[in-house]
């Protein structure tokens, strides 16, 4: 594992309404045989002490999976719905989440991975979400 810095861009199509944010922090990256893995420590107030691992593999399967605090794992597959629990300090909540596009151009030094996926609830639309992932390796 490489240390890095992670700038992650999130937009959101909820209601009509359109929602950005951004987050930079540092975490971990490794390329693997198939794809790469992006590890790294939420810094949002509500999310503390949980930590994302984000796994590519071949450019058409990411898992999502979150530890800590909310223990979360979403599969997002090109050209697939998956259901997926999501946790909340109300209780599980069951999601689809179906992927629109993968793009992922990672090399030693870092690189970026785009994704775009719906979440659905009982199968009605809930959002439309876009993550851009800039990796850059941390030299120190």
């Amino acid at each position: 594992m490489k240390n890095a810095i992670i700038k992650i861009t999130d937009r959101h199509l909820q209601d009509g309404e359109e929602y950005t944010s951004e987050l930079t922090t540092s975490g971990e990256y490794e390329l693997c045989e198939n794809g790469c893995k992006i590890i790294y420590r939420e810094t949002d107030e509500e999310l503390l002490d949980c930590v994302t691992t984000l796994t590519v593999d071949s450019g058409s399967r990411i898992s999502m999976i979150r530890s800590g605090k909310y223990n979360t794992e979403m599969i997002i597959e090109l050209e697939r719905r998956h259901s997926c629990y999501y946790s909340t300090p109300y209780g599980e909540m069951l999601m689809g989440i179906y992927c629109k596009f993968i793009n992922c151009d990672m090399n030693e030094s870092g690189g970026t991975l785009r994704f775009a996926y719906t979440i659905d609830f009982n199968n009605v639309p809930a959002s439309e979400n876009e993550l851009c992932i800039t990796v850059a390796e941390k030299t120190e």
